[in-house]
């Protein structure tokens, strides 16, 4: 498989890992499996509320499934099966990878919104005081309103 079409494969495989991964940690859609799991254990509710964690089974959920031989040699003989399953758990590794990158990338771009967002509300707060505008002052011109 080409460097190109590998890169490929593991930004898409991260970029789907990181979509589940939000999704199950933090969405709506999941929010009763998450209660019901964390009133079973104590470590189960950090388990459904840590983006690594599930991003990181998804990383391997997503190698099994997908099968991406991100790190495959080039030889034409078939790999044995520990050399299989090496590169599946590398897979795996890379994709969970590749989730956290996606996560954090687009974490600091929300808090980067938010944060914009605050600044707004906070402009938006101070409507209490009018805003004066000076008239400029130009000698022999006359400005009325």
């Amino acid at each position: 498989m080409s460097l190109g079409r590998t890169l490929l494969r593991f930004l898409l495989l991260g970029a789907i890992g990181h979509q589940v991964t939000y999704t199950i940690v933090e969405g709506g859609t999941f929010e009763g499996m998450r209660q019901r799991v964390s009133r079973i254990h104590p470590k189960l509710d950090e388990f459904v509320h840590c983006h690594l964690c599930v991003g990181t089974w998804m990383g391997a959920v997503l190698a099994v499934i997908y099968r991406p031989n991100l790190l495959a040699d080039v030889d034409a003989k078939p790999p044995a099966a520990a050399r299989q399953l090496a590169n599946l758990a590398g897979d795996a590794m890379l994709i969970a990878l590749g989730t956290r990158l996606w996560n954090e990338g687009l974490g600091l771009l929300r808090r980067e919104v938010q944060i914009k967002q605050k600044e707004i509300e906070t402009a938006d707060g101070d409507d209490s005081a009018p805003i004066e505008i000076e008239r400029a002052m130009l000698p022999g011109i006359s400005i009325r309103s």
